[in-house]
C-alpha cells in the first residue's frame, strides 16, 4: 500500500498537468494567447514531470532510461521556451516574430544530436553509459570512449548550460516586463482591480518557483532516485505549484490585448475630438520655433495642464468616479493622455492611478471625520472604489494604518 501510495504521488503533478492541459483544450475557443500556450507548456511539463517520476521510482530499467534521456532533454528545453512566449503573451500584445521562435532551436539542436550519438552507440553501449551516469550520479567515471564522452558534454554540460543561461533570461525578461505592463496599466486606469494584475503577479512568483525547482529537479534526477524522503515532498511540491500556475493562468480575463485595444479607443477618440498629440509636439525642431521660445512654451503649456487638472480632479472631484480612466479627464481638459502622463510624471513623480486613489483616501478621510457612522463599505463606495478589498488595501499603503487601526485612533 505504502508502495502503490508513492507511485501514486510521483505521478501527481503530471496528473495535474494533464487536467489543466485538457482544461483550457476543451475552452480553446474561448482562450486568449497565453491560456492556448499554456496548453501546449502544461503538455510538456506533464512529459517531464512523468520521465522524473519514473527516474525516481526506483525501478532501474536502463533499457527506456537513455531513451527518456533524449525525450527529456527535448520536452525540458522547449518548455523554457514556452514559458517565455506565455509571460510574453501577458505582457506584450505584439505577434512573435522570429527572434522569438529561435528559442526553440536549443532543443532541438541538442535533442537531435543526442538521438544520434546514443544510435552510434547502439543499444548495448547507451545501456552502458546511461547505467554509468546514473550509478555514479551524472559523472562519468569508466567510459572513455570518445562517442560516449561527446555524449556526456552535450547531455549533462552543454545541457546545463543552455538550462540556467534560459532560466536567467526568462526570470530576467519576466520581471522587467510586468513592472512596465503593470506602470502602463496604473498611467491609464485608476483602478487596477479587475485588471487580472493578481493573476500576474502570481504568475510570475510561479514562474520564480518553477525554474528555480526545475533547477534543482533535474540536478537530482540521479541524485534522489529510490529515495523517497526527498522525492516525495519534492513531487508534492511540484503539484501545489504547477496547480496553483494552471488555476492562475485559467483565471486571466483581462489581458494585454484587451488593454492595447481599449489605448486604441482612447487614440481614436482623441482624434474624433481633435485632441491627438501632434508630431511637432513629440519633435520639435528648430524650423518651428527656437530651443528657448519652446522651452518657454512648453513650461507655460505644462503649468495650464497643472492648472486644468487640479481643478478638475479637486475642484469637481473626478476621482469620486468608479473606474475613472486617463482618457476620461484627458477628454475634460481638451487634451491627449500623452501631455497628461508626461505632466504628472514630473509634477508628481507618480502614475495616474496613485494619484486619483491618494485623492481618493483623502476624501475617505474626510468622511470618517465627519460621519463616523459610515461603514468601511459605504465610505469605499462613495470615495470612488469599485471594491472594498482595494480599498482597504489602498488605505492601507497611503495612512500606514487599516481603516479600523484609523478609526480608533480617531476615537481615542
Amino acid at each position: 500500500m505504502g508502495n502503490t501510495l508513492y507511485h501514486l504521488i510521483l505521478l501527481l503533478p503530471c496528473s495535474v498537468c494533464l487536467f489543466w492541459a485538457i482544461t483550457l483544450f476543451l475552452k480553446r475557443k474561448t482562450n486568449n494567447r497565453s491560456q492556448n500556450i499554456w496548453i501546449v507548456t502544461a503538455f510538456l511539463m506533464s512529459v517531464s514531470t512523468l520521465i522524473w517520476s519514473i527516474s525516481f521510482s526506483g525501478n532501474v530499467n536502463y533499457k527506456i532510461f537513455y531513451k527518456l534521456d533524449v525525450l527529456e532533454a527535448f520536452t525540458s528545453l522547449l518548455l523554457l521556451p514556452t514559458l517565455f512566449l506565455g509571460f510574453k503573451s501577458l505582457v506584450n500584445e505584439k505577434a512573435f516574430g522570429w527572434r522569438d521562435y529561435i528559442w526553440l532551436t536549443p532543443a532541438l539542436l541538442i535533442g537531435s544530436n543526442m538521438l544520434i550519438l546514443y544510435s552510434l552507440m547502439g543499444s548495448t553501449n547507451a545501456i552502458a553509459y546511461i547505467e554509468e551516469v546514473i550509478r555514479f550520479k551524472g559523472k562519468l567515471v569508466t567510459l572513455t570512449d570518445s562517442v560516449s564522452q561527446i555524449q556526456h558534454l552535450i547531455s549533462v554540460h552543454i545541457y546545463s548550460i543552455f538550462l540556467s543561461a534560459q532560466i536567467v533570461f526568462i526570470l530576467v525578461y519576466s520581471t522587467i516586463h510586468f513592472i512596465r505592463y503593470r506602470k502602463s496599466l496604473k498611467n491609464f486606469f485608476s483602478s487596477l482591480e479587475d485588471k487580472s494584475v493578481g493573476n500576474y503577479l502570481a504568475i510570475l512568483i510561479g514562474f520564480y518557483l518553477i525554474l528555480l525547482l526545475a533547477l534543482t529537479t533535474y540536478k537530482g534526477r540521479f541524485a534522489y532516485s529510490g529515495y523517497p524522503i526527498f522525492t516525495t515532498p519534492l513531487m508534492l511540491l511540484w503539484s501545489i505549484l504547477l496547480y496553483y500556475m494552471g488555476y492562475n493562468v485559467y483565471q486571466l480575463k483581462y489581458t494585454v490585448d484587451k488593454f492595447a485595444k481599449d489605448l486604441e479607443v482612447g487614440d481614436l477618440e482623441a482624434v474624433e475630438y481633435g485632441y491627438a498629440l501632434r508630431e511637432e509636439d513629440i519633435y520639435p525642431t528648430n524650423e518651428i520655433s527656437p530651443e528657448d521660445e519652446f522651452r518657454n512654451k512648453a513650461k507655460k503649456k505644462q503649468a495650464e495642464l497643472l492648472y486644468e487638472f487640479n481643478e478638475i480632479i479637486i475642484e469637481n472631484k473626478v476621482y469620486l468616479q468608479n473606474n475613472l480612466r486617463m482618457d476620461d479627464v484627458a477628454r475634460l481638459m481638451r487634451t491627449n493622455r500623452t501631455y497628461i502622463s508626461r505632466m504628472l510624471n514630473e509634477e508628481y513623480q507618480g502614475t495616474f492611478s496613485d494619484i486619483i486613489n491618494q485623492k481618493r483616501i483623502e476624501y475617505a478621510q474626510e468622511l470618517m471625520d465627519s460621519q463616523p457612522n459610515l461603514t468601511q463599505e459605504e465610505i469605499a463606495e462613495r470615495s470612488g472604489f469599485s471594491y472594498t478589498s482595494s480599498f482597504s488595501r489602498t488605505f492601507k499603503q497611503q495612512t500606514g494604518m487599516t481603516f479600523r487601526e484609523y478609526q480608533k485612533k480617531k476615537l481615542f
